[in-house]
């Protein structure tokens, strides 16, 4: 006598709603759009960059606050209060002019892969294997990193949306793969 959970754990397809391929189809092609719709229009990404990073900081604010204010915090209190002031104060100053907390995102992340970069460029330099490579990935760092920290704030959001479409691009062509080898696995017998 089988039980009707164990058959489900043998075929995925046994179960009420499948492999759910469709909807992890669906969801590719969506993502996809809106990695399009990222690409095509850049004010769009950098004002929804800068609303998404000032509600965050909106809510490490007041999380921080309330760490710091339970009793279960030790010496560290004042600090986290203070961080939690700092972090609202940065949400609330990021939600007013969304474009420059964008921008200032892009620009930490171009730093940061210009020191990555140039780090990586002093390993390959002394690496003893793939060397080449090291050397290649350096360099498309610093250039990738030069190009926000060293251009105009267009440019900067011009970058932001570029990365941000890619992105979305990449994952929805991802699920879209995924949802055809669920679709094939849902059809084996």
């Amino acid at each position: 006598m089988t039980d009707s959970v164990s058959d489900t754990k043998l075929h995925p397809s046994a179960t009420p709603f499948g492999t759910g391929w469709a909807w992890v189809l669906a969801y590719g092609i969506l993502v996809v759009l809106i990695g399009l719709l990222a690409l095509a229009n850049p004010a769009a990404t950098g004002l929804a960059t800068g609303v998404l990073l000032g509600l965050v900081l909106l809510l490490y604010g007041g999380a921080a606050i309330a760490a710091g204010l339970s009793p279960l915090s030790g010496r560290a209190r004042w600090i986290e209060i203070a961080l939690g002031v700092l972090a609202l104060a940065a949400g609330v100053a990021t939600l007013i002019n969304p474009f420059a907390g964008a921008l200032s995102l892009i620009w930490v992340v171009g730093a940061w892969l210009l020191v990555a970069g140039i780090f990586e460029v002093i390993g390959g330099l002394r690496a003893a294997h793939d060397r080449g490579w090291r050397l290649l990935l350096g360099v498309v760092d610093i250039a990738l990193g030069a190009i926000p920290m060293f251009s105009s704030p267009a440019s900067g959001l011009v970058f932001l949306a570029v990365l941000v479409g890619i992105s979305f691009i990449m994952r929805g062509i991802f699920l879209t793969v995924l949802a055809f080898s669920l679709r094939r696995l849902k059809q084996a017998p």
